[in-house]
């Protein structure tokens, strides 16, 4: 429940409840967006705190996507909401994509001696002990106020807050639609997954954290994109690389299995020093890691028609986004068209082998509709 329904209990009580229990960010406590939720158990009250970021656009008769932005060990909503949705211009985004964006608070941790996202469904109904039940009220509370498309609820996070959108895809793969991670692994051995969940993932080779080949405390990178392929049954096969940014990034595209597809992006330099431990911010071939994230979100792993998983059609187009050379596989002799979002024919043809390819070097980036057959794909051109 969001702090204004609170009319018999006034800010300074809640403000000085909270800091004396979660030991938190004071600085939440004066920032205009902040909100609060409160759980009764027993005699005591527990308090949670997100940053919520509407867009300009926003409108409440129309559904609205709803993004959680999750900061990393030890960090602060406030301070994370500025530095993401200002410096890295996820707020320009947001706006301008008509995006939700919510900066949840991450609990303070004894034992730890800081705030921290906990991995893991405990089973637990406690907001403060569950971080996973958190999210399942955290989107009750903004549901209430806003008009937000169920089928468009991501999460995204930074090193610690990356390990916490692992475990929201594995434990509520049914709320959210896909996710996205920054520096980020995944500490999680259980997953209770139930469908397919998407996931676009960016990594430093020289992240001196959490090691891009791992280390004694954390998974490399190979094994969690290993972990997810076998999960949603998306084959090994499937891979196809690609360089970008003249060889300071690689990326990596898995689809299939369960209709379902995963992308990673290795950094190997950014900024002309070696991929670290950040939020990335270098454009990707003219966009930004955030507009290639968000990108990939929309996607839906290419589909936007409800056949698309049909056994009858097994069409499959890659890389997706692309850069200069699209491959198209299981098309042969089908007619084929790309648009512009506006519906303004750009090309046409005919797929004349099994294995076909498409060059798009000289197309502008952004995004398209690939109608192949009855069949349409969303299409990114980096």
């Amino acid at each position: 429940m969001n702090y204004k329904y609170f009319a018999t209990i006034s800010f300074l009580v809640i403000s000085q409840l909270l800091l004396s229990q979660t030991e938190t960010c004071p600085q939440n406590l004066n920032h205009p967006d902040n909100h609060i939720i409160t759980q009764v158990i027993g005699t005591d009250t527990i308090y949670r705190e997100y940053i919520l970021k509407v867009p300009t656009s926003y409108q409440e008769d129309i559904p609205t996507a709803l993004v959680f932005n999750l900061h990393g060990f030890g960090g602060c909503a406030t301070d994370y909401s500025i530095a993401i949705g200002n410096f890295y211009n996820f707020k320009e985004l947001a706006n301008s994509e008509n995006i939700i964006v919510a900066y949840p608070q991450g609990a303070y941790r004894q034992e730890k001696e800081e705030t921290y996202w906990e991995p893991g469904d405990t089973g637990s109904d406690n907001i403060y002990e569950n971080d996973v039940y958190f999210f399942d009220q955290l989107i009750l509370d903004i549901e209430a106020e806003y008009n937000i498309d169920k089928s468009m609820i991501y999460a995204c996070g930074y090193s610690n807050g990356g390990m916490m959108a692992y475990s929201l895809a594995c434990n509520r793969s049914q709320v959210f639609s896909a996710i996205g991670i920054m520096s980020g692994t995944m500490l999680e051995e259980d997953c209770a997954l139930e469908q397919p969940v998407p996931i676009i993932k960016f990594h430093g080779i020289e992240d001196g954290v959490l090691p891009y080949e791992g280390n004694f405390w954390f998974q490399s990178v190979e094994e969690v994109v290993d972990f997810w392929l076998d999960k949603n049954e998306i084959p090994q096969s499937s891979k196809f690389s690609s360089e970008l940014n003249e060889g300071k990034v690689n990326l990596d595209t898995y689809s299939g299995g369960n209709s379902n597809c995963l992308s990673l992006y290795t950094i190997r330099e950014e900024n002309d020093k070696p991929g670290g431990h950040v939020w990335f911010s270098d454009n990707i071939e003219g966009s930004s890691p955030n507009e290639v994230m968000w990108n990939f979100f929309q996607d839906n792993c290419n589909s936007i028609s409800s056949n698309i998983n049909s056994k009858l059609d097994q069409v499959r187009i890659s890389p997706n986004p692309v850069v200069d050379k699209l491959e198209i596989t299981h098309a042969q002799n089908r007619d084929f068209s790309l648009h512009s979002m506006d519906g303004r024919l750009i090309l046409t043809g005919t797929l004349d082998s099994y294995a076909a390819s498409i060059n798009l070097e000289l197309l502008d980036s952004g995004m398209y509709i690939m109608k192949i057959g009855n069949i349409a794909h969303r299409l990114v051109k980096l």
